[in-house]
C-alpha cells in the first residue's frame, strides 16, 4: 500500500472521530483540529492553525492548555479545562518526541465531561429502573412467612434457590406454587435470566410439544428452525405448570433433556442444548400417579431431587394477617384510596377455613374493600365477600366439609382448626376458653396435644 494511502486513511479516521484532537509543535503552534475540536471549542479553524495555545488560553478560549502542561512537565498530562462557551472537558496530552529526545508535537485528546455526565445521570436512571422493577419481581415472590409452618418452608425454599437443582412443588390450587417458583428463582443464581412458564394442561398436544422444545419444518427457503421455552430459557428457569398434564410422549423428551441437557425439536433431526433450570409445579400428587403408571416414574425422581410441599392456608393461619395486609396495600395502589382492616375482620379472616387458598383470600379482600364504604373495613364486609348478601347470622357459626371423613376425625381436626386460629387472634388461653366456651385446662390441653 502506497504511503499517501495510509495517509488518506488516518486522516479520515482522526477527522471522522467523535473525540476532540488538538496537535501542535514543541513551541505550542497550533499544526491540526479535527472537526469535533473545532466544534465543542467553537473555534475559526483558518485563523487557529498557526497561533500558539498561550495566546488562545490568554484570550480565555479555555482555562488551562494541557499542551503548556506537557511541554513543561515533559510528560503526559490531563486537565479539567472550562471552555469560553462555559462547557467542560477533560484534555489528556501526551508529548511526541524526535530522535534527541526534543518535545517535537504535543498531542491533545479531550472528552465532553457534561456529556458523559448526562450519559451517566441516563445510565443511572436506567439502573434506578431496573432496581425498581426488579425490586417489585422480589416483591412480588416473596412468600409470606409468619406461621412457624411457613417459616421452615421459606427455609427450604431459600436452599432450593442456592443450589439450583430441578425443583417439583406441590400443593393444593391456590396454595402459592408459582410465588414459591419466582421465589426460586429471582433468589437464585439465575435471577438476571429468562423466567419462563409453559401450562401443561394445553389441550392440542402438538402446540404443547412446539412452544415447549421448538419445530423445525421444511421450506422454500430451506429448513426452518423456530426456538421453544426451552431455548429461550438458556440460563434461566422454564416453570412446568400443571406438569400432571404433561403427556407421556412429552415426559420421555422432558426426561432426555434432564438427563442429558439436549434435546430435539419437533420434526428436528439434531439435538439442542440448554441450560434452563426446570421447576415443576402441581397440585396432583405424582408420586402416586407415578406408581399407577399415569406419571412417568423415572421423570417423577428425575425432577423431585427437591420436593417442597406447600400447605393449605388453613395451616398457616398465622401468615392470614400479613397477607390480609398485603393484598390490601395492592388495593390501595389499584383504587387510589386508603383502607385498612380492622381487628374485628382480621379475626373473621383468621378463622375462615379458606378452601380457596390464597385465591379465595385476595378476591374476598378485594370484594370487602369495594362494599365497605369507610376507610376501616370491619368484620361484617368480611362475611360478606366470603358468604355473600343476607343475614350474616345465617352462616355465621356455620361448619363445612369438604370432603367425606371419619366422624371422629372430623371433630379432632375441628376441634384443633378452632383452637388454634381463637389463640392466634386472642392470644391467651384464658380469652381462647371464653370466647370458645369451654374451660381455660381444656384449652390448654388441645394446645399441648396439637
Amino acid at each position: 500500500m502506497k504511503q499517501n494511502r495510509i495517509d488518506n486513511i488516518y486522516k479520515v479516521i482522526v477527522e471522522n472521530l467523535g473525540e476532540e484532537i488538538f496537535v501542535s509543535d514543541g513551541n505550542g503552534d497550533v499544526l491540526f483540529v479535527n472537526p469535533a475540536s473545532i466544534e465543542i471549542n467553537e473555534l475559526d479553524i483558518e485563523n487557529i492553525i498557526g497561533r500558539n495555545v498561550q495566546d488562545l488560553q490568554n484570550e480565555g478560549y479555555f482555562s488551562e492548555s494541557s499542551t503548556l502542561k506537557v511541554l513543561h512537565e515533559k510528560q503526559p498530562v490531563s486537565v479539567l479545562q472550562k471552555l469560553k462557551n462555559g462547557k467542560r472537558i477533560i484534555a489528556s496530552g501526551i508529548p511526541i518526541y524526535d530522535e534527541d529526545g526534543n518535545i517535537e508535537m504535543v498531542i491533545t485528546s479531550s472528552q465532553d465531561i457534561d456529556a458523559v455526565n448526562k450519559l451517566l445521570e441516563t445510565l443511572d436512571e436506567r439502573e434506578a429502573e431496573i432496581a425498581t422493577l426488579k425490586r417489585e419481581l422480589y416483591k412480588n415472590s416473596e412468600f409470606a412467612a409468619t406461621d412457624p409452618v411457613s417459616i421452615k418452608l421459606k427455609s427450604i425454599m431459600d436452599k432450593a434457590a442456592s443450589l439450583d437443582l430441578p425443583v417439583l412443588i406441590q400443593g393444593e390450587s391456590g396454595t402459592g406454587k408459582q410465588i414459591v417458583a419466582r421465589h426460586i428463582h429471582f433468589f437464585g443464581k439465575r435471577r438476571d435470566k429468562p423466567f419462563l412458564t409453559v401450562n401443561c394442561s394445553s389441550s392440542d398436544d402438538t402446540a404443547l410439544e412446539r412452544e415447549i422444545f421448538g419445530y423445525e419444518v421444511s421450506s422454500s427457503k430451506g429448513r426452518q428452525q423456530k426456538p421453544g421455552k426451552l431455548d429461550l430459557a438458556m440460563g434461566g428457569t422454564l416453570v412446568f405448570n400443571n406438569i400432571g398434564f404433561l403427556p407421556g410422549k412429552l415426559q420421555a423428551k422432558l426426561f432426555e433433556y434432564l438427563e442429558t441437557g439436549k434435546f430435539f425439536r419437533a420434526g428436528g433431526s439434531e439435538s439442542v442444548f440448554s441450560t434452563a433450570r426446570i421447576i415443576a409445579i402441581t397440585s396432583k400428587d405424582l408420586k402416586v400417579m407415578s406408581e399407577d403408571d399415569t406419571f412417568q416414574k423415572a421423570l417423577y425422581y428425575k425432577i423431585s431431587p427437591m420436593p417442597i410441599n406447600i400447605p393449605p392456608l388453613r395451616n398457616r393461619v398465622k401468615d392470614i394477617p400479613q397477607l390480609s395486609n398485603q393484598y390490601m396495600a395492592m388495593c390501595n395502589e389499584k383504587y387510589h384510596t386508603k383502607k385498612i382492616l380492622s381487628k374485628e375482620a382480621l379475626g373473621v379472616l383468621t378463622s375462615h377455613a379458606w378452601p380457596g387458598n390464597l385465591i379465595e383470600l385476595e378476591r374476598t379482600i378485594e370484594s370487602a374493600y369495594i362494599i365497605a364504604d369507610g376507610p376501616i373495613i370491619k368484620g361484617e364486609a368480611i362475611h360478606t365477600a366470603i358468604h355473600g348478601q343476607g343475614d350474616a347470622s345465617e352462616n355465621k357459626s356455620k361448619v363445612y366439609c369438604e370432603d367425606i371423613i371419619p366422624l371422629k376425625e372430623a371433630k379432632h381436626i375441628l376441634e384443633e382448626q378452632l383452637v388454634k386460629r381463637a389463640y392466634a387472634i386472642y392470644k391467651t388461653t384464658h380469652k381462647t376458653a371464653e370466647v370458645l366456651g369451654v374451660n381455660q385446662s381444656t384449652v390448654s390441653r388441645i394446645l399441648r396435644k396439637y
